[in-house]
């Protein structure tokens, strides 16, 4: 297969952030497979972990990816799913090197695909994007990229990480911070107008891939 995709590197002493369920504290890094998510593989046969560069952007990609902005403009969250949230500071060990889908030309020029189907809640185009540049290969018979650098759909122009579960080793969970405790939580309320609504309700359970 042609690679003449642009890499990004991401160097070693780098911190991401995941943000997930207070029932994982202390476990490992979860890479899912259950091809559920935008850049899961479809058969299933390795797994994806999703990260991002800041807390709105791992936030509005995990707890928000699924809102529907067209019915419901206004962002809200119950005071029971934030103290039932933590980030998980990811530290990179060695360097990662991503595929940069957002790279001018990529998506159009290499894979032909238009912002509707990168966009889509239907996850069919980039599952297979996943697929084509987990399968890519250098002269030396190698894994080309550890994962795919992406837009981010819910926090646009920032971008997400897509990490291959073969680039394990190269990150580590660092510190599990609860998410009321996060240093950049009261910026991203204000800033993103978020509601925090003392009522519990109803909680959507949702996988540790999100």
């Amino acid at each position: 297969m042609r690679h003449e995709l642009s890499l990004f590197l991401i160097d070693a002493g780098e911190l991401l952030q995941h943000v997930s369920r207070i029932v994982y504290r202390g476990s490992p890094l979860h890479y899912g497979r259950s091809s559920t998510n935008r850049y899961d593989d479809p058969t299933r046969s390795y797994g994806v972990l999703y990260l991002g560069p800041d807390l709105p952007t791992a936030l509005m990609e995990s707890v928000f990816h699924k809102h529907q902005w067209l019915a419901d403009t206004t962002r809200s969250i119950t005071l029971q799913e934030v103290q039932g949230r933590m980030v998980r500071a990811v530290g990179v060990l060695c360097d990662l090197r991503l595929a940069d889908l957002t790279a001018p030309g990529v998506m159009a020029g290499y894979f032909g695909l238009n912002l509707e189907q990168l966009a889509s809640r239907d996850y069919t185009h980039t599952q297979q994007v996943s697929t084509q540049v987990h399968a890519m290969l250098g002269d030396d018979g190698l894994p080309l990229y550890d994962g795919v650098l992406y837009p981010s759909r819910n926090n646009y122009p920032a971008k997400s990480i897509a990490l291959f579960e073969r680039a394990e080793a190269k990150v580590r969970v660092i510190k599990d911070i609860d998410l009321v405790d996060h240093v950049d939580w009261p910026g991203f309320v204000a800033t993103y107008r978020i509601g925090v609504e003392p009522d519990p309700g109803p909680v959507e359970p949702d996988d540790e891939a999100s």
